[in-house]
């Protein structure tokens, strides 16, 4: 199960990204990876860790020492630095497959033992960038990563997402079995969301996307969201005081929290990512069609030259052996 929590900055998609790890956490049945790909990094204060500068997934040592480790012996991937955001795995690559692999342990930070829950954090700007860099090409590390990461009902990646629709900047849309699409009672959010679902609609991954309506006061509120948005969200989460108040005196957020207001909803967005309305084998040909895309730009031909032959046509992903019905299967890989 891969989790991405997604939408307007500061509607609330890091904080719900948290309750849901420790959801997870109470629930105690998964190791799970989480990821911290936005630019404001709010995901280790929430959770209550410190992450250190030298574990950022953008910085160039951390993201080649993982390329090398998921490069493993591929022969049509001959120098980590043709590594684009949507290089499929082929034969002879490594797989993430928990929570503390190998490849990511070094950089991961614990945010508890049993079940084991880590924390990357893929990094923000840092001076030498200003001015010459995008975050989008940060976020690289991360898209690689997750399309060589192997889930099964033991372990789970979280994700909390850049803002707004810029996930559609290169592969991260692809990536997930869920996405989470959280809408506020505002103008502004809801415009939001009504630009990431027309997004999702194009590219074809519209049935991963789940609405849940946060910060709601009253039926009004909920009753703006479903207007606004043509849709019945899939959980609706109150306007929780307590959480703000934890907040503003320096408190991470707790298993607690979750289990006195939040268990449904939390309940109901798991179900979401263990029945993805997409197979991982159908997430894949979609993978390779985007990267055949990507590899036309003249900036990638320029920079990485014809990356079409990184397309191992022979691999067989994992995640294929799912039949159609979906995961429901104890250790089936997604």
């Amino acid at each position: 199960m891969k989790i991405a929590f997604v939408g307007k900055g500061g509607s609330g998609k890091s904080t719900m990204s948290s309750l849901f790890v420790r959801y997870l956490q109470r629930q105690a049945k998964r190791r799970v990876l989480a990821i911290d790909a936005d630019l404001n990094m709010n995901l280790s204060g929430l959770l209550g860790v410190e992450v250190s500068h030298r574990k950022l997934l953008a910085r160039p040592d951390v993201a080649a020492s993982i390329r090398m480790h998921l490069k493993g012996t591929n022969p049509r991937l001959t120098d980590i630095e043709r590594f684009l955001p949507t290089t499929p795995p082929g034969t002879g690559s490594n797989l993430i497959s928990d929570a503390d692999d190998p490849a990511v342990a070094p950089y991961a930070v614990p945010i508890a033992s049993q079940p084991a829950i880590n924390l990357l954090t893929v990094g923000s700007y840092d001076t030498d960038g200003i001015g010459q860099t995008c975050y989008h090409s940060h976020l690289f590390v991360a898209e690689n990563l997750l399309s060589h990461t192997v889930t099964n009902s033991h372990f789970a990646v979280v994700c909390d997402m850049v803002a707004g629709t810029d996930s559609f900047a290169y592969s991260l849309h692809l990536q997930f079995d869920a996405i989470i699409l959280i809408a506020e009672p505002t103008p502004e959010s809801v415009e939001v969301c009504r630009l990431f679902l027309g997004l999702a609609r194009d590219s074809g991954v519209d049935s991963l996307v789940a609405v849940v309506a946060n910060k709601v006061v009253d039926d009004e509120d909920l009753l703006y969201i479903r207007q606004a948005l043509g849709q019945e969200p899939l959980a609706v989460v109150p306007l929780l005081s307590s959480l703000k108040k934890a907040r503003q005196n320096g408190k991470p957020v707790d298993a607690e929290l979750v289990e006195n207001h939040l268990q449904q909803a939390m309940k109901a967005v798991e179900r979401k990512g263990e029945m993805p309305a997409i197979t991982a084998a159908e997430r894949m040909e979609m993978l390779r069609k985007l990267h055949l895309k990507l590899n036309s730009k003249q900036w990638v031909q320029q920079g990485y030259g014809d990356v079409a032959d990184q397309i191992d046509p022979d691999f067989l992903h994992p995640g294929y052996a799912i039949s159609q019905s979906r995961p429901e299967k104890a250790g089936a890989l997604v």
